[in-house]
C-alpha cells in the first residue's frame, strides 16, 4: 500500500506540474526599471531555466535606461521582453492550437468533429491557413433545413471525392473525382415510368440519383447521362452496367447505407464552406478582452475565432473561457508594491516575489514564494541564490548581476550597502575578473550621459509610485557626475513634475539627483502646499533641496517622506 500512496502522489505531482507549466511566467521588476531591476530579471529567469523550469522568462516594464544599456550592450545580454501591461487580452484566456478544417472538408465530417469533441465551434480556413469563415450547430440546421424543404427542389454543391468519403463509399466509376458539381438529389423509388416523367423535364446532368439493385432503372439513369449514380444497401453492378457508365461518362458510387440514410448523408457530402458562417467576425489575438465582451452576444456559439495580423487562425474564445485564470503568470523582483508594478498586473496570479524594499504587497489568493532582504540590492539576494542551488553562475550573468549590485549601491557606498552586498560583489567580481572599483566608475560614466535626455524621460527613467494611506506620490532618482548639468534644466524639470501632480492628483512628484562625485542629493519636488512646507533640509532654490550624505532613496529620503506624512 505505501508503494500505491507514493505513485498516486507521483502521479498528481506530475499533474500539477504540467498544468503549472502550461503558464508563461514572466520575471519583471518595476514598470521604470533601473538596472538592479532588469538585470535581476534577467538573472532570475536563467536561474529557474537551470531548475528545470523552461516555462520562465525575464520581462520589463519600461525603456532601458543608459546605464542598464550599457551594461547588457557590454556582455552581449539581450534586452528582456517588453511588456506595455498585463491587462487581459484574447491570447491570455483563449484555447490555442484550435482544429481547423479546410473549405473542402464534407459537412458530415465537421459535423462529426463537432459532436465527437464537443466544440463549439470550429473554423474554416483556405489553403494558406487564413480564416474564412465558421462552422457551429445553428448554421448547420439551417443549412440542412433549407436543403431538405420540399418547396425548394435544393440544389447541393459536392464532389465524388466528399461522396465517397460521406457514404464510406466504393467508387466503380470515376469521372472527376474532385470537380465541385452542382445537382438535385433524385431517389429512385417509384417505377422506371414515373422517374421518366421526373427525369425527361430536368437537365440530367444535374441530377445524383440514388437507386438500390434496380437493372432497368440504372441502364434508363445512365442512358440519360446524370451526372452520378448511387447504388444503395450495398448492392453491386453487373460488368454491363460499369462499362456502360463509363461509356457515358457517368460516375457510379457504392454504398453500404440502405436509400434513406444515404439521401441524408448526400446532404451532408457538400463542401462545409458552402454552409459556413461568414457573418461571424473574428477578434485579434491582441485585442482586450473589455473590448470583445459584447461579440459574444452576436455569435451562436458564445464562442469567436482569434487571429493574428496574418487572418491565421492562433484559436478560440469562448464566454466561459473569461472565468479562466489568464496563460500568463508572473514572479516580482525588485518591488513588491502593485502601484509601482505595470498596468494590469493585478489581473495575473502572482508565484513569487523577490525583493528588498519595504513591504506593501498585496494580498494573494494562494501561498506564494516571498523573499525580501535588507540588502543593498535585489542582484545581491538572486546572486545567493545560485549559490544556494549551488548552479554554477554563468560569467556573463554573473557580470550583469555585479553591475546590479554597483549600479545600486552606488559602488558600494550608499546607506543600504550591506557587508552581505560587498561579499557578493566580491564573489561575482572573482567570477567575471572584474575590477569592483573600475566596473563600477564605467557604470557611473554611462548613467552620468543622463542629463542629455528629455525631461520627462529623466523623470519617468526611475520613477517609483507610493501610497500611503490616502496620499500617492512619485520618487524618481538619477544619478550624475555633475549636478549642474540638472540644474541648468531644472525650470522644465519642475514644470513638468508640476503638471503630473495636478493631473494625477499626487501629493507630490519628486526627482532625487544623486552627486556621484559628493555623496550627496538633491530633491526637487513639486505637490501641496501643506507637505513641501513641512521639509527641513536646506533649500537650495525654490522646490530644490540639497541632503547632504542622502544617497539612498529607499533607506534615508522614504523614511523621511514616510514621517512627514504622518504628520500632514
Amino acid at each position: 500500500m505505501p508503494d500505491a500512496r507514493q505513485a498516486v502522489r507521483g502521479v498528481i505531482r506530475v499533474l500539477f506540474q504540467e498544468r503549472y507549466f502550461m503558464k508563461k511566467v514572466y520575471v519583471i521588476g518595476h514598470k521604470n526599471p533601473d538596472t538592479d531591476s532588469i538585470v535581476s530579471a534577467i538573472a532570475y529567469a536563467e536561474l529557474k531555466r537551470s531548475l528545470g523550469e523552461n516555462n520562465v522568462f525575464p520581462a520589463r516594464g519600461g525603456k532601458v535606461n543608459l546605464q542598464t544599456e550599457y551594461i547588457l550592450n557590454r556582455f552581449n545580454i539581450p534586452h528582456p521582453e517588453f511588456l506595455s501591461d498585463l491587462i487581459p487580452k484574447v491570447k491570455n484566456h483563449m484555447s490555442e492550437e484550435p482544429v481547423t478544417l479546410p473549405l473542402d472538408t464534407p459537412l458530415w465530417d465537421a459535423m462529426q468533429i463537432l459532436t465527437t469533441n464537443k466544440f463549439r465551434m470550429i473554423p474554416l480556413v483556405d489553403d494558406n491557413s487564413r480564416y474564412v469563415s465558421t462552422i457551429h450547430f445553428n448554421i448547420f440546421a439551417e443549412n440542412i433545413l433549407m436543403k431538405i424543404d420540399p418547396q425548394k427542389n435544393s440544389i447541393i454543391s459536392t464532389s465524388e471525392a466528399n461522396l465517397v468519403k460521406t457514404l464510406r463509399a466504393q467508387h466503380v466509376v470515376e469521372k472527376d473525382l474532385d470537380e465541385i458539381f452542382r445537382a438535385q438529389i433524385v431517389v429512385a423509388a417509384s417505377e422506371i415510368d414515373t422517374l421518366r416523367e421526373y427525369i425527361d423535364v430536368m437537365p440530367a446532368e444535374n441530377a445524383i440519383v440514388i437507386v438500390g439493385d434496380r437493372i432497368d432503372i440504372q441502364q434508363y439513369v445512365i442512358e440519360k447521362g446524370v451526372r452520378a449514380l448511387i447504388v444503395s444497401a450495398g448492392r453491386m453492378v453487373s460488368r454491363e452496367i460499369k462499362e456502360f457508365a463509363a461509356e457515358r461518362n457517368v460516375a457510379v458510387i457504392i454504398t453500404p447505407f440502405n436509400s434513406a440514410s444515404t439521401s441524408w448523408l448526400v446532404l451532408h457530402s457538400v463542401p462545409v464552406k458552402t454552409a459556413g458562417d461568414i457573418t461571424l467576425v473574428p477578434v485579434d489575438a491582441d485585442e482586450y478582452i473589455k473590448n470583445i465582451k459584447e461579440r459574444f452576444a452576436d455569435s451562436p456559439s458564445r464562442s469567436l475565432p482569434v487571429v493574428g495580423e496574418d487572418m491565421k487562425v492562433k484559436g478560440v474564445i469562448s464566454q466561459s473561457d473569461l472565468m479562466k485564470e489568464p496563460n500568463v503568470a508572473v514572479i516580482l523582483v525588485d518591488h513588491n508594491e502593485l502601484s509601482q508594478g505595470i498596468e494590469g498586473i493585478e489581473n495575473v496570479r502572482i508565484l513569487e516575489i523577490i525583493d528588498h524594499h519595504r513591504l506593501g504587497n498585496p494580498p494573494t489568493t494562494y501561498p506564494i514564494t516571498f523573499i525580501n532582504k535588507p540588502v543593498g540590492s535585489t542582484s545581491t539576494i538572486i546572486a545567493n541564490m545560485y549559490r544556494d542551488y549551488k548552479i554554477p553562475v554563468k560569467k556573463e550573468i554573473a557580470s550583469i548581476l555585479l553591475g546590479g549590485i554597483l549600479s545600486d549601491t552606488l559602488i558600494l557606498r550608499s546607506a543600504t550597502t550591506t557587508d552581505i552586498d560587498r561579499d557578493t560583489a566580491e564573489f561575482l567580481s572573482n567570477i567575471t575578473d572584474l575590477s569592483i572599483d573600475e566596473f563600477g566608475r564605467e557604470i557611473v560614466a554611462a548613467s552620468s550621459l543622463i542629463s542629455s535626455k528629455p525631461v520627462d524621460e529623466i523623470i519617468n527613467m526611475d520613477m517609483k509610485r507610493y501610497n500611503e494611506g490616502v496620499h500617492t506620490f512619485t520618487v524618481s532618482q538619477v544619478e550624475v557626475n555633475d549636478p549642474d548639468e540638472i540644474m541648468e534644466r531644472a525650470e522644465s524639470i519642475l514644470s513638468h513634475m508640476a503638471a503630473l501632480a495636478e493631473q494625477k492628483s499626487y501629493l507630490f512628484c519628486s526627482l532625487l539627483v544623486t552627486d556621484l562625485n559628493r555623496f550627496s542629493s538633491y530633491l526637487f519636488i513639486k505637490g501641496k502646499d501643506d507637505f513641501i512646507k513641512k521639509i527641513e533640509y536646506p533649500k537650495f532654490a525654490d522646490n530644490i533641496y540639497l541632503l547632504k550624505d542622502v544617497l539612498s532613496r529607499k533607506k534615508q529620503l522614504m523614511p523621511y517622506i514616510s514621517d512627514i506624512i504622518k504628520r500632514i
